[in-house]
Formats: C-alpha cells, structure tokens, sequence
C-alpha cells in the first residue's frame, strides 16, 4: 500500500488499487473551497420557453439586493448567457479555488463553454458523457468562493446534462 492511502478517505479502494487513492483525495477536494449556499436550476422539458431569459433576470434581480450570485451555463451546445449579459471573450484566468469566472456590470460572476472556444458562435457538437462532464467541471473547477445563489441555466430536455445537475448538484430549487 502506497503511502498517500493513509490519507485516503476511502480506504477500501486504496487496499485493492493504491493507484486510485490520489484519484478519491482529488475528487473528496473539488469544490470544497467554494461555498455556494442555494443552487436553483431553470429547467423544462421543451426548448424556447425562455430558460435563458429567466435564467438571466432572475440572477439579475437577486444581485440588485446585494447577494453574491453566480450563474453557471450549463446549456453546452445552445449557451446564451454571455450574450445576455454583454460579456464576450473574457480573458480567463485561474486561482487556487479555480477558474475565475468573469464578472458582469452587476458583480455577477459567470462561466460558460462560450469562454472557451475560439470563436462564441463556434458550434459545440458533444454527446451525452461529455456535455455532462463540461458541467461537472464548471462547477468543481469554477473559482465561486462564497454565494448566496448559483443559478444554472439548463439545456431543454431530460438528457445527460439535467440528469447530472440534478444528481451531482446540491439542488435547493427548481
């Protein structure tokens, strides 16, 4: 057994593959920096209802009371939050909470895949395990620090990406 198992939170795992212990302390560390008190997602079954609008004056409204609020775009293959909010081709940068998430006029912090393609009406063309695993990462690796709420803008449907908000998440509403 390797010496980073005895630090291991599952020890079980480590006993039978120390390979996998760095894995498991990784995986028990991302996110734990951040401290987001409420998540709401902005779901529906059916596209073009106006996710992205409430989405966007829901965060809106919030910031104007003077909570901490974050919005996470979780639409991969259709993100319209940028646009909303005016910003476009941020310069990214990383602390060590993450991603640094940029900022709107309101304080509102951000991410979306948008961020991260060359060009924002550059088509995002992912099956399920990867949209699923972008919003994974947008919320383990986003530098949010402490929110009062994280709205999250989800894509229309039951598929890969709102099954993994809703059991990957801490959900409080919908």
């Amino acid at each position: 057994m390797s010496d980073n198992c005895n630090s291991c939170p599952s020890q079980g795992s480590c006993s039978t593959d120390p390979s996998q212990c760095g894995t498991e302390i990784e995986k028990a560390l991302h996110g734990a920096l951040n401290d987001v008190k409420n998540v709401i997602v902005i779901m529906s079954g059916k596209g073009g209802v106006g996710k992205s609008s409430v989405t966007g004056l829901l965060a809106a409204n919030l910031a104007k009371k003077g909570l901490k609020v974050g919005v996470l775009d979780a639409d991969i293959t259709g993100p319209s939050q940028p646009k909303a909010f005016g910003i476009s081709q941020p310069h990214m940068q990383a602390s060590e909470f993450g991603i640094m998430p940029p900022t709107t006029k309101l304080g509102i912090k951000l991410i979306s895949i948008n961020f991260f393609l060359p060009n924002e009406d550059d088509p995002v063309i992912w099956r399920g395990p990867l949209l699923a695993g972008a919003v994974k990462q947008f919320w383990d690796e986003t530098d949010w620090r402490e929110l009062d709420y994280l709205v999250v803008d989800l894509p229309p449907g039951t598929g890969d990406v709102p099954l993994t908000v809703m059991q990957s998440l801490p959900v409080n509403g919908s």
